[in-house]
């Protein structure tokens, strides 16, 4: 039998010290400070709020469109950081997810609140633009002034097009799969039906 010495890479190495910084500096100036506290608040008020104003009736849909948006924002968000595109100074928790309050409950209820109550896509579009709006121009603004947020290589701007499009890639999605999925329903029932009748 051969005995193999693993040698950690180079860049694993890196990566490791770099969370074990991130980790420390966390605990050190994040963990317990205010604005760790209001992210924490913001992530439970949402989920909370979200919970209240969600159509139970229509549940399955609107969790569907709230799964892309997180799955999609965290990947973006995470991209972003790793191309020093931006930095998010303070987190709920040091790892993956960055700004977990954000990402994983404001922005994926604001956005599958717009996909429930704008039902036709010239009504969601206006929505989704005054939404990207904000997002763009106030929102980000006093993230970045509260210290939640830093640009690097990033203008404000830019991500118009990216929170336009991410809601109307969404909406998309979550149509055509209803579509698909009523389409086999009613291919079941029929075959049911045809089975039915050949008994």
């Amino acid at each position: 039998m051969i005995f193999m010495v693993s040698v950690i890479p180079y860049d694993v190495e890196i990566q490791r010290e770099l969370t074990s910084l991130r980790i420390e500096e966390w605990l050190r100036s994040g963990l317990f400070h205010f604005r760790w506290w209001f992210l924490l608040a913001l992530f439970f008020v949402s989920i909370i709020a979200w919970w209240k104003l969600v159509d139970k009736k229509r549940l399955h849909e609107i969790s569907l469109c709230t799964a892309l948006i997180i799955i999609i924002t965290l990947v973006l968000d995470e991209l972003g950081e790793e191309l020093t595109l931006w930095d998010y100074p303070i987190d709920i928790i040091p790892v993956f997810p960055p700004l977990t309050a954000i990402d994983l409950a404001s922005l994926p209820i604001i956005y599958s609140l717009i996909y429930q109550y704008f039902g036709t896509w010239k009504s969601f579009l206006w929505a989704t633009f005054i939404m990207a709006t904000v997002f763009c121009f106030i929102f980000e603004p006093i993230l970045v002034w509260g210290g939640f947020y830093q640009l690097l290589s990033w203008k404000y701007y830019y991500g118009f097009p990216i929170y336009s499009g991410m809601a109307i890639f969404i909406r998309f999605v979550v149509i055509k799969t209803l579509a698909y999925t009523e389409k086999f329903k009613k291919a079941q029932a029929q075959q049911n039906i045809q089975a039915r009748k050949n008994i």
